[in-house]
């Protein structure tokens, strides 16, 4: 018996056939994670990570690490690079809204400019 679990690396959009990346069970650990969560919520407006250390007094790196998992689950995205005169990057949530269903199976919508994605493990 293997002791890992089959997990979908990829979710399709609810009403067309393509695909985009989105791993289901990553976007639950972060979304159960409360400074994850905090973070998620909180970049609503766009924020820097000091922004984000300041408003929820989590040691910085922390921040940085929450906003990187959550950047790359595609919950929220990086507006600009940091620059060489030392702007920070600022940081937005990449979705309009996220929902998750609990029922059978577990089910996480998320609408984006308009577009529903899914997804199901």
């Amino acid at each position: 018996m293997s002791d890992t679990i089959d997990r979908p690396i990829r979710c399709p959009y609810a009403e067309q056939d393509s695909e985009i990346d989105c791993d289901p069970y990553r976007i639950m650990e972060l979304l159960n994670d409360d400074d994850a969560r905090a973070v998620y919520l909180y970049v609503e407006e766009p924020a820097t990570v000091r922004d984000i250390v300041e408003a929820l007094d989590l040691p910085q790196s922390t921040a940085y690490r929450k906003v990187e998992n959550l950047r790359e689950a595609g919950l929220i995205s990086r507006l600009n690079e940091r620059s060489r005169t030392g702007t920070p990057a600022h940081y937005v949530q990449a979705m309009d809204r996220v929902s998750v269903t609990y029922d059978d199976p577990l089910r996480i919508e998320c609408t984006f400019s308009g577009q529903t994605l899914y997804c199901e493990p």
